[in-house]
C-alpha cells in the first residue's frame, strides 16, 4: 500500500488502483528474490497507462483516479499515470 501513491497511504485500496491486465508504469525499488520484484507507483507520472474495461474496450483517463470506457461510459477507479 505504501508504494501505490505518495500521500494518503492509509486509505489506499489496491482493487481501486489496479486490475489484472492493466499496463502499469512503475519504478523498480528492488529486484527482490528470483520470483518477485518490488515496484512503486508513488509518483504522479507512475501508474496505469492502459486499461481494458469489463466490456473489452480500451479505457480513457478522465482524472488521476478514474478511467472511462468510451463505448459503455462506465467509470472504473485506477491509479492513473500522468503521462507528459
Amino acid at each position: 500500500q505504501r508504494d501505490v501513491r505518495a500521500f494518503d497511504i492509509d486509505s489506499v485500496e489496491i482493487y481501486k488502483s489496479f486490475r489484472p491486465g492493466d499496463i502499469v508504469r512503475a519504478e523498480v525499488l528492488s529486484l527482490g528474490d528470483a520470483r518477485s520484484y518490488y515496484l512503486s507507483t508513488a509518483k504522479n507520472d507512475l501508474g496505469v497507462v492502459l486499461a481494458t474495461s469489463s466490456a473489452g474496450h480500451v479505457m480513457i483517463p478522465i482524472s488521476w483516479q478514474q478511467m472511462q470506457c468510451p463505448v459503455t461510459k462506465v467509470k472504473e477507479y485506477r491509479k492513473v499515470a500522468k503521462v507528459q
